[in-house]
């Protein structure tokens, strides 16, 4: 996966780089189902020093969708898992999507197509 990160007001430290880099790696596993070369994730850290806040901003773009997701914290590592929760939880609904694991995954609905199967 092609990704680009930048820092607004900020001087990162080796952990934060390092949790970034762990981080983008998580999302790229998840990923594995998309080619490469078609997804491109953005990385954005901004600090604000009047209230001591770090705003990360993340954009995800795929072949069928575009994924975003913004955290604020006080702390730049919470505001970093935050917001790449929130990314893996929006890739997970979008491949869920795409497999069709809605229809096939309710119980209720399993059933009626059982049903269905059986009469023909």
């Amino acid at each position: 996966m092609k990704h680009n990160i930048e820092f607004k007001n900020v001087e990162p430290d080796q952990k934060t780089r390092r949790l970034i880099t762990r981080l983008i790696n998580k999302l790229d596993k998840q990923a594995k189902r998309f080619s490469p070369e078609e997804l491109f994730l953005r990385v954005v850290i901004e600090a604000n020093p009047v209230r001591k806040l770090y705003q990360v901003s993340i954009t995800m773009r795929m072949p069928q969708k575009t994924l975003a997701t913004k955290a604020e914290r006080h702390e730049v590592t919470d505001s970093l898992r935050d917001a790449f929760v929130e990314i893996e939880r929006q890739l997970d609904a979008h491949k869920a999507t795409l497999t069709g694991e809605y229809a096939w995954k309710r119980v209720i609905r399993r059933r009626e197509l059982h049903k269905l199967k059986v009469k023909e």
